[in-house]
């Protein structure tokens, strides 16, 4: 089963992150099978980690729970908050099957909406990725704990810059409307797996 993980730091940790990044790396070598995409989530310019993005593969909650309590940078107290979201992806490539683009940037989008069925929510994706396969990365249903409804979408998006990513929303169906109920955007970029 997948997994979103988002963590968001404490203020003022980039030297406690720094001195805890080489325990943190050996921590995820050892799930490399299990991790489909890891790396920072930064600030708006890009020039400093303000928390962690993940989706993994673990059979239930608890090992995802495990998983990132057991991380380091956790048991460093970097993370003001951690959140565990099931996850249905729309896409199979994993960060490690991505061709990287020079000059590109990475961000993750949320998007929620009032709960729907799954197949609602595969119409809408299988739209959007139809349109924007080029700016794609990764793209999933966010589900509800018994996995039963959809309560948004995750995007990892490539662009070139922000106004990439609001062309894109521009077409999201899921964060407009009166049926759009928040939208988050996190600048990402691709770390170590």
């Amino acid at each position: 089963m997948e997994w979103m993980i988002k963590c968001v730091s404490k203020p003022d940790m980039a030297a406690r992150r720094e001195a805890t990044i080489a325990a943190h790396i050996e921590h995820l070598d050892k799930f490399k099978a299990e991790t489909w995409y890891s790396g920072p989530m930064m600030v708006g310019d890009g020039s400093n980690a303000n928390g962690s993005f993940r989706v993994v593969d673990f059979p239930d909650y608890a090992s995802t729970r495990e998983y990132i309590d057991t991380d380091p940078y956790t048991t460093a107290e970097i993370f003001r908050r951690i959140d565990i979201e099931p996850l249905q992806p729309w896409t199979d490539v994993r960060q490690r099957d991505y061709a990287q683009t020079d000059g590109r940037a990475q961000f993750i989008v949320i998007a929620r909406t009032d709960p729907q069925s799954a197949a609602q929510a595969a119409d809408v994706g299988s739209d959007v990725l139809a349109r924007y396969r080029d700016r794609i990365v990764f793209a999933g249903a966010l589900m509800d704990d018994a996995r039963a409804a959809v309560s948004g979408a995750l995007y990892v998006i490539d662009v070139e810059d922000r106004p990439g990513v609001d062309a894109f929303l521009a077409d999201e169906p899921l964060s407009r409307g009166p049926e759009g109920r928040s939208l988050t955007i996190e600048r990402w970029r691709f770390g170590h797996v």
